[in-house]
């Protein structure tokens, strides 16, 4: 099978926030499945974190043009 993979920047503030569960919610529609998560730090603290999703590729075609 072959994959499209995304990943989304998010802030830390931001997690706690309804827009992100929201957010969450319209990548799943769009059929993102969620991989991991990943902190990011800066300056020895967290600020971000890269969330990183993938959903099946329809076609080996679809692939070729990104």
């Amino acid at each position: 099978m072959r994959w499209h993979y995304k990943r989304v920047d998010v802030d830390i503030g931001g997690v706690a926030e309804a827009s992100f569960e929201q957010r969450l919610d319209r990548l799943g529609v769009e059929g993102w499945e969620l991989v991991t998560a990943i902190q990011h730090a800066r300056h020895g603290y967290s600020q971000e974190v890269h969330l990183l999703f993938k959903r099946p590729a329809a076609n080996a075609g679809e692939l070729a043009g990104e």
